[in-house]
């Protein structure tokens, strides 16, 4: 990825790192830098060359996908949003997985494409915060699936 020159730019609104679940790449909003529009669920131009650009090296992945939408928790005294972070965080994991696909990546590498709103921040003693807000694509770690005739 640091290869890249298109994705250089964005270097700092990509996360990489590993949980349980497997290797997360978080598109992660900054202050004064949002990888969406504000209260859009489709991404801003250079988000989506993130996303193409990244799909190949995807792709060369075994692994199943899970895509998930996080929001914030609007700052008080905000504007309301004119979606409910419900439907926003769905629409843009929704969006997400779509661009993979249309990049290279099969409907059966998906295994599951969710919105949690507001309700796994990243940083979860600020919840305001803008990184909050953040699409994530996990490379999932799971056990290679068994022969029909061997038990577990």
């Amino acid at each position: 990825l640091q290869e890249m020159p298109e994705i250089a730019e964005l270097s700092r609104n990509i996360i990489i790192d590993v949980s349980k679940e497997g290797l997360n790449i978080s598109l992660v909003d900054q202050d004064g830098r949002s990888m969406f529009p504000d209260g859009a669920t489709q991404p801003h131009d250079r988000t989506r060359r993130v996303l193409e650009a990244i799909a190949p090296t995807i792709r060369r992945m075994p692994n199943r996908i899970a895509v998930t939408g996080h929001t914030a928790v609007p700052r008080p005294g905000a504007r309301p949003p004119a979606k409910s972070p419900w439907d926003l965080s769905a629409g843009r994991a929704i969006s997400v997985r779509e661009i993979l696909a249309l990049n290279g990546l099969p409907d059966d590498r998906f295994a599951t494409v969710a919105g949690k709103a507001d309700t796994d921040p990243m940083f979860p003693d600020n919840p305001y915060l803008a990184a909050n807000r953040r699409v994530t694509i996990t490379l999932l770690n799971e056990a290679p699936p068994l022969p029909f005739d061997q038990k577990p």
